[in-house]
C-alpha cells in the first residue's frame, strides 16, 4: 500500500506523535517517496493535518467505542484518520472510510485489528457525531480546539478570554503561503502578474510592502523563484528586517539566521555594507549562503557556525546593526505547525527565556554606541518576549527600548514601543519585535 494516501497519512501521524517528527518535514518525504496523484497528495496532507488540529475532539468522539481498552498508538492514530474523513470530509464515502482503514489494519496486524477497526467505526457511524460542550471553561476550550489545557490557562491569563477564543478558532484554519519580493530584481506588481499567469492566485499581503499571499500550490518550484525573484517567508517575519533600519554602508549581525530570509532581507537594503550570519548548526549556515547566492547577495553576507551564546568570545569585530531572532517555543507557528502545542511544555518557556537572555548578553559588547538591537520571535507569550524585554533592560543599563520601525497600518499592534502580532490579527504567524539603542 505504498501509495494508498490513507496508509500513508498514518505513517506520518505516527512519527508525528512518536519521535516529535514535524508534520511539514514528514509529508515532503513522503511526497517525494510516493506515486500519488495530486488528489491522494491533497487527501494524505489534509488528514495529517486534520488529525493533529483536532486530535482532542477525535478521542473524545473515540472512547465511548474503545471505552478503556489500551491500542497501540498507529492503529489509536488510524481510528482517529477514519473519524476525521467520516466527519469533517463530506466529499468521500463512507464506505470508502470503512473497508479501506479495516484493510490497513487486517495488513499491518491481522484479522483481529481489522475486526476492532471495523467495528468502533460502524459503532461510530451508527451512533453518528457526538456534540462537544459550548461552555467557556479551560476543558471546554481545550477540548473543542485541540489545544492542551495548561496552553488554554496561559493564553487567558496573558491575554484575557476574548483574545483567547479569537486565537483558538483562528490556528487550526488552513494556512496559506506567503512569499517575499526581491524588489532589487523585479517590482511586486510584475511579480504578482507572473505568477498569476501560471495559475497561482496571489495578492497583495496587508502588513508588508514586499509581500504577496497565495492559498496553495508549489511556489519553490518556478523559474522565478529559481531566479531568486523571492523567497518563501511569512508575512509577519518580513517585518523585522525594516525594524533594523539598515542603512547601505551597515555592518550587521544576524546571530540566529538560518534558514536565511531575514539575512536576505537584511542584505537587499545595502550596497556596500555587509551581513554576517550566525548560526549554532554548521549545515544550516550552508542553507543560509544558499538562499544569499539565490537572491543575488552572495558577496553581501558570511556565515559562521558559531552559538550565539559565545558571540562575544568569538567575535573581534563590532556592528552598528544586530538581530537576534532568538530561539523560542514557537507557538506563533501553530497554524502552519500544529503538531508544536503538543510538543511543548510549560517548563521549556523559562527555560527558553534563559538561553534568550544568555543571546542578548552576549550581543551586548558587539553593538557599537549608537548602534540598534532588534529582538524577534515566533511566539506572543509573554514570559519569552515583554519579560526578557524587561530582565535585558533592568541588566544593561547603557540600553533604552526604542520603538519599533513599522507601517502605521500596525498601529494597533504597537504596545510600549514593541510590536506584537497574534495568529488571529492578519491570518499571518504570531510574532514579536523589540528594538533597542546602544547609549553608551
Amino acid at each position: 500500500m505504498k501509495n494508498n494516501p490513507r496508509e500513508l497519512a498514518v505513517i506520518a501521524l505516527t512519527k508525528v506523535f512518536q519521535n516529535k517528527a514535524y508534520s511539514n518535514i514528514e509529508i515532503s518525504n513522503l511526497l517525494k517517496n510516493s506515486d500519488l496523484s495530486d488528489a491522494d497528495s491533497r487527501l494524505m496532507t489534509n488528514i495529517i493535518y486534520g488529525v493533529i488540529q483536532n486530535k482532542y475532539v477525535l478521542e473524545y468522539e473515540l472512547k465511548p467505542y474503545l471505552q478503556d481498552k489500551k491500542v497501540e498508538l498507529w492503529l489509536d492514530l488510524l481510528l482517529m484518520s477514519a473519524v476525521y474523513q467520516l466527519h469533517f470530509l463530506d466529499k468521500i464515502p463512507d464506505h470508502a472510510v470503512l473497508n479501506e482503514s479495516t484493510e490497513i489494519a487486517k495488513q499491518k496486524a491481522g484479522r483481529g485489528a481489522g475486526n476492532l477497526v471495523n467495528a468502533v467505526l460502524r459503532n461510530y457511524q451508527r451512533h453518528g457525531y457526538k456534540e462537544l460542550p459550548k461552555s467557556n471553561s479551560v476543558y471546554d476550550l481545550s477540548l473543542r480546539n485541540s489545544v492542551p489545557r495548561w496552553l488554554v490557562d496561559l493564553f487567558i491569563d496573558q491575554q484575557g478570554l476574548d483574545k483567547t477564543k479569537e486565537i483558538l478558532s483562528s490556528i487550526n484554519q488552513p494556512s496559506h503561503v506567503s512569499i517575499r519580493v526581491n524588489t532589487n530584481k523585479t517590482t511586486v506588481k510584475d511579480l504578482q502578474e507572473a505568477l498569476d499567469k501560471q495559475g497561482f492566485d496571489v495578492h497583495p499581503s496587508k502588513i508588508s510592502s514586499v509581500g504577496l499571499i497565495c492559498k496553495s500550490g508549489n511556489l519553490v518550484n518556478t523559474q522565478e523563484f529559481r531566479d531568486g525573484l523571492y523567497t518563501i517567508q511569512d508575512e509577519s517575519s518580513m517585518l523585522v528586517a525594516p525594524a533594523l533600519d539598515v542603512q547601505p554602508d551597515s555592518k550587521v549581525l544576524d546571530a540566529c539566521s538560518a534558514p536565511g530570509g531575514k539575512t536576505t532581507h537584511i542584505a537587499s537594503y545595502l550596497k556596500d555594507g555587509e551581513v554576517f550570519a550566525l548560526d549554532i548548526h554548521k549545515h544550516k549556515t550552508k542553507l543560509v549562503r544558499e538562499n544569499g547566492e539565490r537572491m543575488g547577495y552572495g558577496d553581501l553576507i558570511s556565515t559562521g557556525a558559531v552559538d550565539a551564546r559565545k558571540a562575544k568570545d568569538v567575535l573581534n569585530t563590532k556592528f552598528d546593526r544586530i538581530l537576534v531572532d532568538a530561539p523560542c517555543s514557537g507557538l506563533g507557528l501553530i497554524r502552519r505547525k500544529p503538531e508544536l502545542r503538543f510538543f511543548r511544555k510549560e517548563e521549556d518557556l523559562k527555560n527558553l527565556q534563559r538561553v534568550q537572555l544568555e543571546i542578548l548578553d552576549s550581543m551586548v559588547d558587539l553593538l557599537e554606541v549608537n548602534g540598534k538591537l532588534v529582538f524577534s520571535t515566533c511566539t506572543f507569550d509573554d514570559e519569552e518576549n515583554e519579560l526578557v524585554v524587561k530582565k535585558f533592560l533592568d541588566k544593561h543599563l547603557n540600553f533604552d527600548l526604542i520603538p519599533v520601525k513599522h507601517d502605521p497600518a500596525l498601529d494597533g499592534s504597537m504596545t510600549h514601543g514593541m510590536l506584537k502580532i497574534f495568529p488571529s490579527d492578519y491570518f499571518t504567524d504570531g510574532f514579536f519585535i523589540a528594538a533597542f539603542v546602544r547609549k553608551n
